[in-house]
């Protein structure tokens, strides 16, 4: 923005003014840490006009804090330029004094410039999640379609500052955060939803812990109790206890104690609690600024704004399309019992307990990885033995939520995670992506009277593994009693076998190849599975065919 702008805009000089205290104060800061050089170079970029806060390079200053990220986003929406700001039309003006009558000029030129960086954001918000879909963002965009239709940006700066600090993408369109970036690429990858909806809540909860950290949300809630006697303060307070104030369990997700699908199951739950509890004036204003939207549209078309009209039909389609977010709330609650989840550095002694003696034979990168399987990525190809094989796959698949029926020599990628439980066993989890399909395996990895057990505690399924050492210092596990709540099976466990084998060369991978249905007696197996595991750390081994 000009010198002439800030002179014939005062509301806008302390915003600028601000930014740049905060500026000089983090360039003398930077002083005693970097050369002259490098100072001088940090000072430019922080001091040129074209979307200095939104640039990757600020990402150091934003973590010192002395920049934040609502601070940068609602600046770089606002407009930079005393001509933009002249141009407001009186409807604009007509709008802002209906929702601020008592308000004087400053104010309401303000709420409008507001409201233009709220219809601003919603459009990259929509075309952010047009190219990158996920069951999340429809909430988000049920969300941030009502707020613009309720102008509550224009009411709040404080409230706009929240809503500016959630945005996944800066002025320009691209990920804010490198969680969003991540977002976006498992999107651009066309992984399974469930995964994309992973990274949605990361990245959001993330955003949202930082808003709470510098104070957003107690600035807003500190100027509403200021104007407490008025309706439509009252209505954004619902708003923000709707949303925000239902997050109760983000902090503890975001340090892996907590499932982040548990954290947002639960939020969606308090928020339709409250929502059909006590926010029906709420409710009643969204549906009125709709009808409204639809029937009587009154923005005027700007470029790059979204339309009255649109907003409200973005809200409609939202609203219909948000209940596949149940789905990510089943999963939440599947999950709440996982437990803690486990570091690289955390490890399991289940095979030293079990081989005892037997162990010094075992390669030492086999025992890395039966120690924590979460610390190395994987990919697997499967193979079926006959189209029946194949069927009776996909028929166990449907039926218990585990297990996989995609089939040829090509690779699928996944990952391994692994969780602490309470009693301090192991939460395994094998994920592929297939073809964009989730397929999962998980369970728990406990000892009991000195025998390794796989039990499936979903299906109340218990397979006691025979552990033994193969000749190249690999390990195979063999099926052995199957057990169903208590319950003796037939021998179904015998066909399970899964033999895990250092690679020849010096990197750290093993080989797993899983067989099923086969054994001594029943002949060839009837599906095979082979998994590649490899350090995070190592490179990604070349791809092969099986």
């Amino acid at each position: 923005m000009s010198a002439e702008a800030v002179e014939t805009h005062p509301r806008r000089k302390p915003l600028r003014t601000r930014f740049e205290t905060r500026v000089e104060n983090t360039v003398f800061q930077l002083n005693s840490m970097a050369s002259p050089h490098q100072d001088a170079r940090l000072e430019a970029l922080l001091r040129s006009e074209g979307s200095p806060l939104a640039d990757a390079q600020l990402e150091a200053l934003l973590r010192s804090g002395e920049l934040h990220p609502g601070d940068s986003q609602l600046e770089a929406l606002l407009p930079r330029d005393a001509k933009r700001e002249a141009r407001l039309h009186p409807e604009e003006l007509d709008e802002a004094r209906t929702a601020l009558p008592d308000a004087p000029l400053g104010e309401l030129r303000d709420f409008a410039i507001r409201h233009r960086a709220c219809r601003l954001s919603l459009g990259l918000l929509a075309d952010f999640y047009r190219a990158h879909p996920c069951r999340m963002a429809k909430v988000h965009l049920l969300a941030a379609s009502a707020v613009t239709l309720g102008r509550f940006w224009g009411v709040s700066e404080p409230f706009a500052r929240l809503g500016a600090a959630v945005m996944p993408v800066d002025e320009r369109g691209f990920p804010r955060t490198r969680e969003w970036a991540s977002y976006a690429r498992a999107c651009e990858d066309q992984l399974p939803l469930e995964v994309r909806d992973e990274r949605w809540i990361e990245a959001h909860m993330r955003d949202v812990a930082r808003a709470r950290d510098v104070g957003y949300e107690a600035a807003f809630l500190e100027e509403a109790r200021v104007h407490g006697n008025e309706p439509l303060w009252r209505l954004l307070v619902q708003h923000v206890e709707m949303t925000l104030g239902a997050r109760l369990f983000d902090q503890p997700a975001l340090a892996g104690a907590v499932p982040g699908e548990t954290a947002i199951a639960h939020g969606l739950a308090l928020s339709l609690s409250r929502m059909l509890s006590a926010s029906w004036s709420l409710l009643r204003h969204y549906a009125f600024a709709t009808v409204r939207a639809l029937c009587l549209p009154r923005w005027r078309h700007d470029t790059g704004l979204v339309d009255e009209r649109r907003t409200a039909w973005l809200l409609l389609t939202s609203f219909i399309t948000a209940w596949t977010a149940a789905s990510v709330y089943r999963r939440g609650v599947k999950a709440v019992h996982r437990g803690q989840r486990a570091r690289p550095s955390d490890v399991w002694p289940l095979l030293a307990t079990v081989l005892g003696p037997d162990m010094s034979r075992v390669d030492p990168r086999v025992m890395r990885f039966y120690a924590n399987p979460g610390a190395w990525s994987a990919r697997a190809s499967v193979t079926f033995a006959s189209r029946t094989a194949r069927l009776l796959a996909w028929m166990a698949t449907c039926l218990s939520g585990q297990g996989l029926s995609e089939h040829g020599a090509r690779t699928f990628p996944g990952r391994f995670l692994t969780f602490r439980r309470a009693d301090g066993s192991m939460h395994f989890v094998r994920e592929l992506y297939c073809d964009g399909v989730l397929r999962r395996f998980d369970s728990d990895f406990i000892l009991r009277d000195g025998r390794l057990h796989e039990v499936f505690v979903e299906h109340g399924l218990d397979l006691e593994l025979d552990v033994s050492v193969l000749e190249d210092g690999g390990i195979r596990l063999r099926g052995g009693t199957l057990r169903w709540h208590g319950l003796v099976l037939p021998p179904f466990g015998r066909g399970v076998e899964f033999r895990i084998h250092p690679v020849s060369d010096a990197t750290e991978r093993v080989d797993i190849i899983g067989t099923f249905g086969g054994g001594p007696t029943a002949g060839a197996p009837l599906g095979r599975i082979h998994y590649e595991a490899w350090r995070h750390s190592d490179a990604v081994p070349p791809v092969t065919t099986d």
